[in-house]
Parts: C-alpha cells; sequence; structure tokens
C-alpha cells in the first residue's frame, strides 16, 4: 500500500483520491471477518460477577466502532463499483498488484482472470451522494416504493416528489437496489408505462435501472418477468428501449443476450 501511495497517481497529485474496488472488497470482508469473531468472543466469554468488566466493554465498543465503519466502507464500495472511472480508470503503479484477481463470477469457462482494473475516484471523496449512510439510502427508498406501489393499486398519479427523487439519486447504488428490488419486475414495467412520453423519467429509470444491476440479481427470469409484464401492458417496445439506454452491469448485459437482446452500446472513454 505505501510503495502504491508513493509510485501511484498519488505522487503525481497529492489531492488525489481513489478506490480500488478488488482492495476495498477484500478489506470488508476481513472487518466483517473480525466483527464476527468478536461478537462470538462476547458470547462466550461473558464477564464473571465481581470481576471487572473493562476489557468486556472495551471489546464492544471495538465492535461498535468496526460496525459503524463497515457501513461507511460498504457504501464507498458500492458506489466504486458501480461508477468507474470514466476515462477506464487510474493506474495504480508499479507498486500494485498486477497478478490476477479473484474471479467475480464463477461461471462456466471463467478463468478467474481479470485484467489490474486500476481505482475510480467515485466513493473515495466526500461525495457519496444525497444520504448519509446506506441504511438512510434504503429508507428512503423503501418510501418511495411504497408510495409507487400505492399510486399504482389506487390508479393516481406518481407524486411528483417520487419522480423528483429518483431523478436526484438515479445513481446512488444503494437507493436503487433497494427501490428495484421492492418494485420488483412488475413493478418496474409499470413505472416505466408511468413515464412514457416524458423524457425526463425514462432518462432516470434507465440510468437508476443500470445503477441497481450491479447490485440487484437481474438475471433471465427478472427480464423475462419484466418483459411478460411490458407484453400484458403494450408497452414491450418503450421497456426495450429503457432497457437498452441502460448501462447495465456485464451480467445483466450477458442476461439480456441470451435472450436475444442485444446491450447497449459501449459508452467510449472521454478524450485525454
Amino acid at each position: 500500500m505505501s510503495s502504491s501511495m508513493r509510485t501511484g497517481p498519488a505522487a503525481a497529485d497529492p489531492e488525489f483520491r481513489g478506490i480500488d474496488p478488488d482492495a476495498l472488497g477484500h478489506l470488508l470482508k476481513q472487518m466483517s471477518a473480525a466483527d464476527r469473531a468478536i461478537q462470538a468472543w462476547l458470547t462466550a466469554h461473558p464477564p464473571p460477577p465481581g470481576v471487572p468488566t473493562a476489557g468486556h466493554r472495551r471489546a464492544q465498543e471495538v465492535s461498535v466502532w468496526v460496525m459503524e465503519q463497515l457501513s461507511m466502507l460498504n457504501r464507498r464500495y458500492n458506489y466504486a463499483i458501480t461508477h468507474p472511472d470514466p476515462a477506464g480508470g487510474v493506474n495504480t503503479g508499479p507498486g500494485a498488484r498486477t497478478g490476477p484477481s479473484a474471479p467475480r463470477s464463477g461461471g462456466p469457462g471463467d478463468s478467474g482472470w481479470r485484467p489490474p482494473r486500476g481505482t475510480t475516484p467515485k466513493g473515495a471523496g466526500p461525495d457519496t451522494g444525497n444520504f448519509r449512510n446506506r441504511k438512510d439510502a434504503q429508507r428512503a427508498a423503501r418510501l418511495d416504493a411504497f408510495l409507487i406501489k400505492r399510486s399504482l393499486e389506487d390508479g393516481k398519479p406518481i407524486p411528483g416528489d417520487v419522480w423528483q427523487r429518483l431523478k436526484e439519486n438515479a445513481d446512488d447504488p444503494d437507493y436503487t437496489e433497494e427501490l428495484y428490488d421492492r418494485l420488483g419486475p412488475a413493478g418496474v414495467a409499470d413505472l416505466i408505462k408511468r413515464a412514457a412520453g416524458d423524457e425526463a423519467r425514462l432518462k432516470a429509470i434507465a440510468e437508476s435501472l443500470g445503477v441497481a444491476s450491479h447490485h440487484l440479481g437481474m438475471n433471465t427470469a427478472w427480464l423475462k418477468a419484466l418483459l411478460a409484464e411490458a407484453d400484458r401492458d403494450g408497452t414491450r417496445d418503450l421497456v426495450l428501449r429503457v432497457l437498452r439506454d441502460a448501462e447495465m452491469s456485464p451480467r445483466t448485459d450477458d442476461a439480456l443476450r441470451r435472450l436475444g437482446l442485444p446491450p447497449a452500446a459501449p459508452v467510449p472513454p472521454r478524450a485525454g
């Protein structure tokens, strides 16, 4: 790590901030394992009566601290993997690991090798969306999903402030994952139907679906259910357009191909 900091992008820019998603993901696993070990120790070793409890309290404080850091780091990790650097990543320098990384999917024929990913500035700085943490983002998404479902069931317009929050948080991985998990394929199809004729709303749905696809299981079964609902509503062409406009995860792109639906064309990197 210190070698990477001395020879990598930070050497040229003292204000540089960046996240290596693979490295942060590994750290999160280590911290989660450490917290489980602390909790197991606390459960198995209650302080006997009359024995000072300072050590036990200290272990509890450490566990609370770890959980707080995990909440913050998980949010930064989610931002990093859903917002790769548009220029293709920042090289991490000769001190960084350049060997094969752990496979992200264990599919047949997957050798597990991935090229060095570099870093992304997204999630590393102060800007991690409109919510303090993952829980706040999920809470807001649950409320909006409830309001959307109620509007659909009652045959009433979706409130304008719900549409506004969707636009404002379309790039938030925690908000979008929770929202579309709650709505499900049928709810997404109905949401797209309600957005017909409003380009700004359709754009927000496409962007947010693309972000959510990195975390939500938008596999072939999910997509088939979405398209089946669209067929019933007579909105298949509109739903297909939204799917093609969305910058989906590689996993969801593969699912689209298996259904004979070409994914969106890759966005060209910015000129240097």
